[in-house]
């Protein structure tokens, strides 16, 4: 009976040291805090897939009024943190109920506080670019500060590029909602809109996988579905009628190559494009067209 006890109290010490020790959040956000902080390359795959429907309620002959626009984004980017460069490609095919379907390409470098973006073969160039403008195009540091602003859960484990990852589920409060709505709706005037209805009526299911032997993010995922009256707008509703926009939206950001060397080259039309405020101001000054005859028959 000795003999089998001590069996037996062998094979649970066996197993008990294979289990696996879970990090708490707290544990897991400050790993990766400070993993982070040491980051001084890194690559990165973006995917996004966003359809858009604005109903207007309000139609004089009571039939609602529908346009839909939808859009499907695929881009790579590389970043040397500690040189302070980035770049990043984009291809975009947006699809409309009047425009049909259009693909734009756009490549944009940042070095420094100038940024040089290229959109269908044209070249501008913005210097003078505020500090937070770097931390905003920091993807990984941006999407640490966002877990670490929020509640999250470790839900299990899996591999990301053959890499061992925890699992995670990540609960927003409204501040990290609203910048992962401005990050996949950036033109929209958020300011002025009731965040809090509309974060409280939204579906949203963020995950993301965390290395488990570097601590760094290695994929993030955002499923969204909201609805926004005239009223969570702030819309007139004399003037624009009763409007209502609903969204629905799939992203996926995929992190690699971590501390890899990176080399970023800015192209020499990059260097040699136009400031932006220089061709802002040149079309400002241009005189306006001359009026065709049979304009000038009308007069």
């Amino acid at each position: 009976m000795k003999k089998l006890l001590l069996l037996l109290a062998l094979i649970v010490a066996a197993f008990s040291g294979c289990v696996e020790d879970k990090p708490s959040p707290e544990e897991l956000k400050a790993m990766m805090i400070d993993s982070v902080e040491k980051v001084e390359t890194a690559a990165f795959v973006v995917d996004m897939d966003q359809t858009i429907k604005v109903i207007n309620h309000s139609e004089a002959d009571g039939n609602l009024r529908t346009m839909t626009f939808s859009t499907s984004s695929s881009g790579t980017g590389v970043m040397n943190v500690t040189g302070r460069a980035m770049k990043m490609t984009m291809t975009t095919t947006s699809i409309s109920d009047e425009m049909g379907e259009v693909t734009s390409e756009m490549e944009m470098y940042m070095v420094g506080d100038t940024m040089y973006t290229n959109v269908e073969g044209e070249w501008m160039r913005m210097p003078g670019m505020p500090e937070e403008m770097w931390d905003q195009q920091n993807q990984v540091k941006a999407q640490a500060e966002l877990l670490n602003a929020s509640e999250i859960e470790l839900v299990g484990s899996g591999k990301v590029n053959g890499e061992d990852a925890f699992k995670v589920r990540v609960i927003p409060d409204t501040e990290a909602f609203t910048t992962i709505l401005s990050q996949q709706m950036g033109s929209m005037p958020f300011y002025a809109m009731n965040m809090t209805e509309i974060f409280e009526e939204s579906e949203m299911e963020w995950t993301t996988w965390i290395s488990k032997e570097s601590g760094l993010p290695l994929k993030n995922q955002v499923s969204m579905k909201l609805s926004m009256t005239s009223d969570m707008m702030g819309l007139p509703v004399g003037e624009m009628g009763d409007i209502e926009m609903v969204v629905e939206s799939e992203s996926t950001v995929l992190y690699s190559d971590y501390n890899e060397p990176v080399v970023i080259e800015i192209p020499e039309e990059a260097l040699a494009a136009a400031d932006w405020l220089e061709m802002l101001m040149g079309m400002m000054e241009e005189p306006p067209e001359a009026l065709t005859a049979e304009e000038n028959s009308d007069l």
